[in-house]
């Protein structure tokens, strides 16, 4: 820095060196963050879904009646309904740029995304009274990125993970 006397300031060359360390920070920085915010929603989608599937749980066996989570994979939507079909709570959706595994997976012949062990391509899962429920798994993916996560829900272990 060159002053004169009485005159403090930066040149126009230490200027130009900052804003190139800091667009230097800056394109480092963007793919890192978008990639953990890309997991974040990934990550939380699939915690809804479990705190979904475990509330269904908790209400067949305190209020003593069949309860069903239904997907509607194309939508990108879950809810969760009594047996004759009147809807528990509000409808939840997936989050921005999360959709349930594509057709391409081919697990089990699913198209859909929802596989089940217990009762295949009838979109739900049930949950009865006596605190059973139906076997299987969920898909998630990122629709730009190679991401996946898995919900399985295990009823003889009474038990839903992620």
């Amino acid at each position: 820095m060159s002053a004169r006397k009485g005159e403090f300031g930066f040149t126009l060359i230490e200027l130009i060196i900052v804003l190139a360390i800091i667009g230097t920070v800056v394109s480092i920085s963007v793919p890192l963050v978008s990639s953990f915010l890309f997991r974040t929603n990934l990550e939380s989608s699939a915690e809804d879904i479990v705190s979904t599937l475990r509330w269904a749980r908790r209400l067949a066996i305190t209020r003593r009646k069949e309860y069903r989570v239904i997907f509607n994979t194309q939508r990108g939507k879950y809810w969760l309904e009594d047996k004759e079909g009147n809807i528990e709570g509000e409808r939840h959706s997936l989050e921005e740029n999360i959709v349930f595994a594509d057709p391409e997976l081919d697990k089990m012949q699913e198209e859909d995304g929802i596989v089940e062990f217990d009762n295949p391509d009838d979109s739900g899962f049930s949950f009865y009274p006596p605190g059973t429920a139906e076997s299987g798994s969920i898909y998630l993916k990122e629709k730009e990125a190679e991401r996946w996560h898995t919900v399985t829900m295990l009823c003889w272990q009474y038990n839903i993970s992620v």
